[in-house]
């Protein structure tokens, strides 16, 4: 259930910035966006670490631990 999640809203993301978590902050989840943040433990994102995914009504759901190389994605919600 979880994962269907993770591919749906990856998918429904489209494009999808890669930011090294060490490097950078975390993106904010701008209101009025749906967001997906995917860890990985290594930069060639082959190792998955966990993830946050937060909806357009600002409920969210979380898996694994939220450390290493981070993918971020959003989309706006259309309401």
């Amino acid at each position: 259930m979880v994962r269907r999640l993770v591919v749906a809203v990856a998918a429904a993301l489209g494009v999808v910035a890669l930011v090294p978590a060490a490097a950078e902050a975390i993106p904010v989840c701008k209101s009025g966006y749906a967001c997906l943040y995917q860890w990985y433990a290594d930069p060639e994102h082959t190792e998955f670490n966990g993830f946050l995914s937060i909806s357009c009504d600002g409920t969210s759901e979380s898996s694994g631990v939220q450390r290493g190389y981070l993918v971020f994605g959003q989309a706006r919600c259309n309401y």
